[in-house]
């Protein structure tokens, strides 16, 4: 019995690369999203921080509060841009998932195929196997059966 062969052997592992390069790019994306969330976080945060610095302090120039509300403006523009750039990501990453799920519906596909097509060849082999066995079993049994010369009939 000659070895299996998956003659679209080639085109299922090239699939498989492609999946793994289609997820490690969702992964990727996934990773700027999250980072984008922590840097809004963050200035969010560093925005709080200061207004409550600035605000709990006895006295409070005119220009502090100035300088602070200019400061809000910048972090509230900084965090709008974050947020469309977190909404391009997203819709990035969406379109990243369609991907990989067609990636991986493709790669299933052939490999659904190599595994009908290995059971019908291990399926092959064993009624192979089989014959083989029942022929080796017959030529055993004829060359123990001894050949008995029957006597010629009596009258």
């Amino acid at each position: 019995m000659k070895r299996f062969n998956f003659p679209l052997d080639r085109v299922r592992r090239w699939r498989l690369e492609l999946l793994n390069i289609e997820e490690l790019k969702l992964q990727q994306l996934r990773a700027e999203l999250k980072s984008l969330a922590a840097t809004k976080r963050v200035i969010q945060e560093e925005l709080a921080q200061t207004q409550r610095q600035v605000l709990g302090q006895v006295c409070v120039q005119s220009s502090e509060l100035e300088s602070l509300d200019s400061f809000g403006l910048h972090i509230r523009g900084r965090v709008r841009q974050l947020e469309h750039s977190e909404w391009e990501r997203g819709t990035k990453v969406t379109e990243q998932r369609r991907k990989v799920i067609e990636a991986r519906r493709k790669f299933e596909l052939l490999e659904q195929l190599r595994k009908k097509s290995l059971g019908a060849w291990k399926a092959a082999a064993g009624k192979e196997q089989e014959d083989l066995a029942a022929e080796l079993f017959l030529a055993r049994r004829s060359r123990r059966v001894p050949r008995t010369v029957c006597p010629p009939p009596r009258d």
